[in-house]
């Protein structure tokens, strides 16, 4: 029997035939599928950007939600919902503190030198060019380049993405908004770290009251936390507290369907009736309101995801478990701002195919040269 497939044992008379494939099968085996499809998301994510960072008008919209929803919304959501499935799962089966250790390998390496490398070279690269010289730059005031990595080492969720003097006046971006952002894309990080320690969390509950009931709960009660804060933010968020604000109730909503997903894995067929139900009203719901939108269309991609992995899976097992979509999503901003400030903004399809380009060949120096070189050395280490 193979990961797959399901049981291939034949009686006298015939073969019986093989289970339709579950979620449970695709995650269980580690599809390439999930690794090409996140590689997928992270590029909706550059193209979705390169609109406003090359100044070509508003970001494109959602597939679910295109009056709505940016593409870059869409792609993020999916992240969540994915990562849910996934990392969900693994935080259910292994010990807190090993979980914890095995997040923190792979995200806070590329991380840590995503964000120096947002103030040097690239805060740098652009200070050079709008003041002609490195006078002024290493300073320690608030929004110079030392407290913008401090800050961000920090993985706040109010995420500070400016360094003074670089961008705000020569980018498209930067005139539009008055912004110099050197790495719009890292606010995501803080609250995906939540969301892992709030899995993390749960296994406790997992090993006492069972996965499905406990991811159930947790889920719902997320979803009744946001539905406080669309009723009465400014109340719920003084109940709540420093803990948690909107949007972290909202991205661990849809993170916790992927979960959820999870927990009911081995009843959810990929080909089933479900993910055509979730598409409707996906579908539905991205007509219908922003926080519909965000919530449920976001919760949808739990179910409708799966089965792109497995479509997925073969052009996937091509890259042989390289992992460049999470390098993809840390320096496309950078990437984009630093060619936007050159001048490479003639052309929408230049400027995405080269800013593609130029990302991809960083990502793989972050996958070859400190994600995966880390990740081998924990795994040896661990017993």
């Amino acid at each position: 029997m193979t990961a797959l497939t399901g049981s291939d044992r034949s009686s006298p008379d015939r073969e019986r035939a093989p289970r339709p494939v579950t979620v449970a099968d695709l995650v269980d085996a580690r599809s390439p599928g999930f690794d090409l499809l996140r590689l997928v998301l992270a590029g909706l994510v550059l193209v979705s950007h390169s609109w406003p960072l090359g100044g070509f008008g508003a970001e494109p919209g959602s597939p679910l939600a295109p009056d709505r929803l940016t593409l870059g919304g869409f792609a993020v959501a999916g992240f969540f919902a994915m990562s849910g499935l996934l990392v969900g799962r693994s935080a259910a089966r292994r010990p807190f503190g090993s979980f914890v250790r095995a997040r923190a390998v792979r995200i806070v390496p590329g991380y840590a030198v995503a964000v120096v490398a947002s103030a040097v070279p690239v805060a740098l690269l652009a200070w050079i060019h709008e003041h002609g010289g490195l006078g002024g730059f290493f300073t320690l005031g608030t929004d110079g380049p030392v407290a913008y990595v401090g800050r961000a080492l920090l993985f706040p969720t109010e995420m500070f993405h400016n360094v003074r003097g670089v961008f705000a006046t020569s980018t498209p971006f930067g005139t539009a908004t008055g912004e110099g952002m050197v790495n719009g894309s890292l606010w995501t990080l803080p609250y995906e770290v939540r969301c892992y320690l709030v899995v993390g969390l749960l296994a406790f509950a997992v090993h006492r009251w069972g996965e499905r009931r406990s991811v159930l709960v947790a889920w719902a009660a997320t979803g009744a936390l946001a539905v406080a804060y669309r009723a009465d933010a400014e109340l719920t968020g003084f109940v709540v507290g420093p803990l948690a604000d909107e949007t972290l109730v909202m991205l661990l909503f849809v993170f916790l369907s992927g979960t959820l997903a999870g927990a009911f894995g081995d009843r959810i067929r990929l080909l089933g009736p479900l993910p055509v139900v979730a598409l409707i009203v996906a579908l539905v719901a991205g007509r219908t309101s922003l926080f519909l939108s965000e919530h449920v269309g976001g919760a949808a991609l739990a179910l409708l995801l799966p089965p792109l992995a497995l479509l997925l899976a073969p052009l996937g097992a091509r890259l042989a478990g390289v992992d460049l979509s999470y390098g993809v999503y840390l320096y496309a901003w950078p990437v984009q701002q630093l060619l936007a400030m050159y001048g490479v903004t003639s052309s929408a399809t230049v400027f995405v195919l080269l800013s593609a380009a130029i990302t991809a060949v960083v990502a793989t120096a972050s996958w070859f040269g400190v994600e995966r070189p880390l990740m081998h050395r924990w795994k040896r280490a661990t017993p």
